[in-house]
């Protein structure tokens, strides 16, 4: 009987330690998986997933490649480069970047996003890498419209879903009486206003002073409407990235880097 009791109590040790041993070989793979951070994340999957839409000079197509360059373009092969991973660009429409964000489609919003209130909301931000603002603009012969005063019973032009058609409504909102038109893309109103379709849009600063280097006949009339600084946009809680992301912003700062893609991409000069 003896011999028999022996044998159950080596048995339940034998099972206790396996049980033990066991769980010891899962407990540090779940917690390394539980705080995997994100960086991490795009290391295994070998890319950096960058989502923007065309909005020049920041990302636009090439026109004898069709491939997308730009300053923010440039950015995104600096910080891709800093993590070791290849980059990866999705263009999508503009009012779906923030979403595409949230639910895993990219690891991050390069697309001169402006920093604000809401989206912080929804997003946290880098820090600023740039500032800008929305401006008025008409074609050169326009004397009739020298500032916003001069737009009621006008159509102006803005971009669908981005910061020119909320400067649009609030201007409505506050008394002023035009006509809003919005396109899908800021070239296709630009090109209305210059074939006489428009009276006027409203656009980012750089956008216009990339635009009017190449195609003159455009300018900007009245002061702008906003002063606002330009960030990447990452999910809510991922700091790890942002810093990433920060490193990369102040280093090029320092080493005349960003002036360099500023003259290169912006002024031309």
């Amino acid at each position: 009987m003896k011999k028999y009791q022996k044998l159950i109590v080596n048995l339940v040790i034998l099972l206790l330690a396996t049980v033990l041993i066991a769980g010891c070989g899962q407990s540090p793979t779940v917690t390394q998986s539980a705080v995997q951070s994100h960086v991490d994340q795009i290391k295994k999957n070998g890319k950096f997933v960058v989502a923007t839409s065309a909005y020049r000079p920041f990302q636009f197509h090439d026109e004898k490649t069709n491939k997308l360059i730009g300053l923010n373009i440039d950015l995104a092969e600096a910080i891709a480069k800093k993590i070791g991973v290849p980059l990866e660009v999705i263009e999508i429409p503009y009012p779906s970047l923030i979403p595409a964000l949230q639910n895993g489609q990219a690891d991050i919003v390069i697309a001169a996003l402006y920093i604000t209130d809401q989206r912080k909301k929804v997003v946290d931000f880098t820090d600023p890498y740039m500032e800008t603002g929305m401006i008025l603009v008409v074609k050169d012969e326009n004397n009739a419209i020298k500032s916003i005063d001069d737009i009621d019973g006008k159509v102006v032009g803005v971009k669908a879903g981005a910061d020119s058609e909320k400067v649009a409504q609030d201007l409505k909102a506050k008394g002023h009486n035009f006509t809003i038109k919005s396109y899908n893309q800021t070239e296709d109103y630009l090109l209305d206003i210059e074939n006489g379709r428009l009276d006027a849009v409203i656009n980012d600063v750089l956008f216009q002073l990339s635009y009017n280097k190449d195609r003159p006949g455009l300018k900007v009339v009245g002061d702008p409407f906003t002063k606002v600084s330009v960030g990447m946009a990452v999910r809510k809680g991922d700091k790890e990235l942002a810093e990433v992301s920060n490193t990369v912003i102040r280093e090029m700062k320092q080493s005349g880097e960003s002036e360099k893609l500023y003259q290169k991409w912006v002024t031309g000069k």
